[in-house]
């Protein structure tokens, strides 16, 4: 199992204490639910300066069900992931879509030999890429938000303000920047040219922002729980927390499930657990609008492992085992904080 944000081959976070915290979580997340499963044993590395709450699981590398390699940078965390991709029978990639860095990943490891599960190569491939699935999802009259290349607009008309740019290869929020106006523009478009990223822009649209998760394997898919992530805007992006499941209506609810059908129909690679970003325009909130495509585990992971007593990780190693669908408990709802925490709290009537 190789949560790369964690692992000590990511030397970004150790510049950004955020990535750091949100791997750690998802490790300790998984890590938990793997070693629930009573024929399973792990292996995984992790930074050594990270400190990590390993000590609760102290009785299980007792009994030799775990194995955690504390490595000090990337050379050594690539020797070990090798290695782990040759002895494992199944392997478990958490990584994110920059610098190609999930893609990589996935096919060395089937170089090596492994059975990954998750999407393939070409359905990350398209996914990390955000001006290519665009593209895409506009020749397959998908619903989506119109994007262009930062390159190719050298000046903007007055009728796209206000506006957003993000990443082209980013994961989550990074790059993003929102601009009221032509002054907001002209303040940060030198820094914006210089800063080495390649952007893509889009027109900002009001409306709620939403996620889920999907698991696919060859007989079905299962839709979680939809969520919603509170978001500021008046100081540019700021990400307030979310909250799953968000109080959404039947007909939304069923618009999102038809169009993440649609989308899975049209790119069969994807497998495993995928998360989902939507919108939800305030002039129409029941055509949701497709904004990102994760073929990989998100932070959401950590909020709906609270909402069952299924093992949500024993569904995603072992997609191809028949089991009943995932039993949701009824009446909780899960809180994420702007800091990362998680509270699995009563709903309110």
């Amino acid at each position: 199992m190789s949560e790369y944000l964690s692992s000590g081959g990511c030397a970004a976070s150790r510049a950004e204490p955020s990535l750091l915290t949100e791997g750690a979580a998802m490790l300790e997340a998984v890590i938990t639910d793997l070693l629930a499963i009573p024929d399973c044993n792990v292996m995984t590395c992790v930074d050594a300066d990270l400190p990590t709450p390993f000590n609760e699981f102290k009785h299980w590398d007792q009994e030799q069900r775990l194995q955690v390699n504390r490595v000090k940078g990337p050379e050594e965390e690539i020797l070990f992931f090798e290695d782990a991709c040759r002895l494992a029978d199944v392997v478990w990639i958490i990584a994110p879509e920059f610098d190609d860095i999930l893609y990589l990943r996935t096919e060395r490891a089937i170089e090596l030999g492994a059975l990954v599960s998750g999407s393939d190569l070409n359905a990350i491939k398209l996914t990390a890429d955000k001006w290519r699935l665009f593209e895409f999802l506009k020749k397959q009259s998908l619903p989506t938000i119109s994007t262009s290349l930062f390159e190719s607009l050298p000046s903007m008309p007055p009728e796209s303000w206000p506006c957003v740019i993000k990443h082209r290869y980013g994961a989550g929020g990074l790059g993003l920047t929102y601009f009221e106006a032509l002054e907001d523009w002209r303040e940060n478009l030198s820094q914006i040219q210089n800063d080495g990223f390649d952007y893509i822009m889009q027109p900002f649209v009001s409306g709620r922002m939403i996620s889920t998760a999907v698991l696919i394997n060859s007989q079905r898919r299962e839709i979680f729980p939809v969520g919603e992530q509170k978001i500021c805007w008046r100081s540019g992006f700021q990400y307030q927390g979310g909250l799953i499941p968000a109080d959404l209506n039947i007909d939304i609810l069923r618009s999102i499930e038809k169009l993440i059908q649609s989308v899975c129909e049209v790119i069969p690679g994807l497998f495993g657990y995928v998360g989902f970003d939507l919108l939800l325009p305030d002039v129409d909130p029941a055509a949701p609008l497709i904004m990102e495509i994760n073929p990989r585990l998100t932070t959401s992971y950590t909020g709906y492992r609270q909402l069952t007593s299924n093992n949500l990780a024993e569904r995603i190693i072992k997609l191809e085992t028949e089991l009943p669908l995932i039993n949701w408990q009824a009446g909780q709802n899960v809180e994420f904080g702007p800091d990362g925490s998680v509270l699995l709290n009563p709903m309110r009537n």
